[in-house]
């Protein structure tokens, strides 16, 4: 990159240079402690942990001190996921070692997101797929993860309970970007286009989340001697893909897909083995990140080393950014700093995740558009459509339908991790009565305002899909709503970040403008965005929720008294009862057809002849 080049991108202003100036004075730190700035750095981490498979089978405390480390530091490194690459333990059939870990990984509940993946460990005979993975299920099946709202689902399901839902995705978000995090099983069977296999089920979360950068996690993928994808199976039927068919597969055709991580292989013993990383180029010719960490035969199983993969934006010397990769043992305090353990990738976050237009950092309220307008606030000028509520996981059958406070938390109450979401939606908002807006208009802006009670790490907006009311719960609604695409859209409206006290306002238009024109309006849900809970007042409360509506008409049709876009029997029908007298709700502008000033029986003549062969 020539200077002209570096001029160039230093005067563009990007999420990154926004994330610079929050957080200048933090650089590289000594890996067990970061230096205090009184602020979360401007980088953020995801935590890879090897095989634990020898701590489990030793009851050493290695994997313990890892946990607890990342739970005593998920603020202060900015830990937002965590990845553990298979062989969970040694012997898949002994509950003891599965009690030790499910102790350990406890430790992250409602911490920080994670996940894990099976090794061939982790059956119950050793290399074989087709014995029972019953304990990998029980202790950390999808059942584990219920109510977690960065818990995206499991699969896939077709009735084999040895082998349904041993593959899982997450949702998480850092730095301003959405990311996916894609976990399959050791040596993944199956096909890309047969979404019943592990295979081609995670070639269906990917295309479901095509927006979202995606990190792959499974067992077996890289090797350290040879350097290379693996090319033969190890599964004991041969049931199952390869690192190279999964590359070539799954991985090069999704460019989404930009880093896999992996355990299993340690062809060197002491202090070698058990360490690689390459960069690939995909099919759409963007790198792709492969790393492998598994310390297994060294010394005491591993003596507690992890990766630290630090994402830091600005930091990058032949590109804008930089991943940083780092090996630290909170056990010992020990740093790798070897080539193979400590080494980075500079690259272009905002190219490579996405630009910062998908998540806008909270923007001030723009001015209302020239043109009609329309405001909706329960109790105000009559209308009373508004309905609001919260459901939590730590109460699912509990409604709160008369709550004056709404929570959006991670972690209610405080340290349980069970999360909290909110409810809004504003009813009979489309229409022809007055103060409604006319079905078929054209919506140039709408905008919720809140008001503020407790600041909090804020919400992501997504629009739902799925009924509900004031009364629903967190059980009624299949514990809590999924941005699945079924419950809810899987795009958010807005993100707001971190929120604080007073008048907030999100822009609302694209929901608005599709409610007008027919789409569902089933409302929004306010997922959290952390752990520290944001508190709203409900449309009980003293400043309800407000939603403003500037719009342009759609062009009426003279005798359209209905405004479902022509002229038929049904619109006879309501300027008739009009003109009798009788309650009928119409559109006065299109049944006036005459443009006298009323509706009358020359309308109602004028519509019937309208109509023609519609009567």
């Amino acid at each position: 990159m020539d200077s002209s080049d570096r001029f160039e991108r230093s005067a563009t202003t990007t999420r990154r240079r926004v994330l610079k100036a929050a957080g200048a004075g933090v650089g590289l730190t000594a890996l067990g402690t970061t230096a205090s700035t009184g602020q979360q750095p401007d980088y953020w981490t995801v935590v890879a942990l090897p095989d634990t498979q020898v701590y489990a089978k030793e009851r050493t405390p290695y994997a313990k001190d890892q946990t607890q480390w990342i739970a005593d530091n998920t603020a202060a490194e900015n830990i937002a996921f965590v990845s553990h690459e298979g062989d969970v333990v040694d012997h898949g059939d002994d509950d003891a070692e599965w009690q030790y870990i499910d102790e350990a990984m406890s430790t992250l509940d409602g911490v920080v997101p994670y996940a894990t993946v099976t090794g061939n460990h982790d059956y119950a005979t050793l290399w074989d797929r087709n014995s029972s993975v019953a304990k990998y299920r029980e202790y950390f099946g999808p059942s584990r993860y219920e109510g977690r709202d960065w818990f995206g689902g499991a699969g896939p399901s077709n009735g084999d309970e040895g082998r349904d839902n041993l593959n899982t995705y997450q949702l998480f978000s850092a730095g301003g970007y959405d990311f996916l995090h894609l976990a399959l099983e050791w040596e993944p069977p199956g096909t890309v286009d047969d979404p019943s296999t592990p295979l081609g089920w995670g070639q269906s979360v990917l295309d479901q989340y095509p927006d979202r950068a995606a990190i792959l996690t499974t067992h077996s993928y890289l090797r350290d001697k040879p350097q290379r994808r693996t090319r033969k199976l190890q599964e004991a039927s041969e049931i199952g893909n390869t690192g190279q068919t999964v590359w070539e597969d799954l991985v090069s055709p999704n460019d989404q897909i930009f880093m896999v991580l992996c355990g299993h292989w340690h062809e060197g013993t002491g202090e070698s083995g058990g360490e690689a990383h390459q960069v690939s180029t995909n099919d759409a010719g963007a790198s792709v990140y492969e790393l492998l960490a598994n310390y297994q035969f060294r010394p005491n199983g591993g003596n507690g080393f992890m990766r630290r993969i630090e994402f830091r934006p600005g930091d990058g010397a032949d590109a804008p950014d930089r991943i940083q990769v780092r090996t630290y043992s909170p056990s010992t305090g020990a740093e790798k700093t070897d080539s193979d353990s400590q080494f980075g990738f500079d690259l272009d976050f905002d190219a490579r995740f996405g630009s910062s237009s998908k998540t806008p950092e909270p923007t001030e309220t723009p001015k209302t558009p020239d043109g009609p307008t329309a405001t909706f606030q329960q109790g105000t000028d009559g209308y009373s459509g508004t309905t609001d509520t919260m459901i939590r996981a730590a109460d699912p059958e509990t409604s709160y339908s008369t709550a004056e406070t709404l929570s959006i938390d991670g972690s209610d109450p405080e340290g349980s991790g069970s999360s909290a979401q909110a409810l809004l939606r504003f009813g009979s908002i489309t229409g022809t009565e007055s103060g409604q807006i006319p079905p078929g208009s054209d919506v140039k802006q709408a905008t919720v305002t809140l008001e503020t009670s407790d600041a909090g790490d804020g919400a992501a907006v997504h629009r739902l899909r799925t009924d509900w009311s004031a009364d629903s719960t967190w059980a009624s609604l299949d514990g809590g709503v999924q941005a699945d695409g079924s419950q809810a859209v899987a795009d958010a409206v807005a993100r707001t970040g971190a929120v604080e006290t007073g008048e907030i306002s999100i822009d609302v238009t694209a929901s608005v403008d599709a409610w007008v024109n027919g789409a569902q309006n089933a409302g929004w849900v306010f997922r959290p965005l952390g752990n520290d809970g944001w508190d709203i007042q409900s449309a009980d409360n003293a400043i309800p929720p407000t939603l403003t509506v500037s719009y342009t008409p759609g062009e009426t049709v003279a005798g359209d008294a209905d405004g479902d876009g022509d002229v038929d029997t049904d619109d006879v029908d309501r300027i008739q009862r009009s003109v009798a007298g009788e309650d009928s709700d119409i559109d006065r502008d299109a049944a006036d057809i005459d443009g006298d000033g009323d509706v009358d029986i020359g309308d109602a003549v004028s519509a019937r002849n309208l109509a023609g062969d519609d009567q």
